[in-house]
């Protein structure tokens, strides 16, 4: 009798084991497999979000080349508010500091565009392959 008692607990012991241990090393795995999405769906939104920026400097571009330095003057202040945004929220150190150079011409081609210089030009040239290295990074 006193066998069966031991029998019977140690199958319920390893019974519960059994039924704690396999859902356990299930909650372990789909935690993994929830992090790697995170950090696969981190890694989309700051590329959509340096795509944007791209795209807009290229507007900005596109606005001086034709002469219209008040439409460039708009997508500028959104180029360079969008740049201070990534540039503050990322964790990249790299990344960082291409965009920071990048936020340093802000002055200057703000003032360009303001007096409607042409000069501002290449200015935007260099932020824009500045943004393309991000693109690349």
């Amino acid at each position: 009798m006193r066998h069966k008692l031991v029998l019977w607990f140690l199958l319920l012991l390893a019974g519960f084991l059994i039924g704690f241990i396999l859902p356990y090393s299930r909650l372990q795995r789909v935690q993994h497999e929830l992090a790697a999405s995170t950090k696969q769906l981190g890694s989309c939104q700051s590329s959509q979000q340096l795509a944007q920026l791209r795209d807009t400097a290229t507007m900005m571009y596109l606005e001086v080349v034709q002469k219209n330095y008040g439409k460039a003057g708009e997508y500028s202040r959104e180029v360079f508010d969008r740049t201070q945004q990534i540039a503050s929220s990322t964790e990249d150190p790299a990344l960082r500091n291409l965009l920071r150079d990048t936020l340093a011409t802000r002055d200057q081609i703000t003032a360009d565009l303001a007096k409607g210089d042409a000069a501002a030009l290449s200015e935007i040239q260099l932020v824009l392959s500045k943004l393309e290295q991000t693109a690349k990074h």
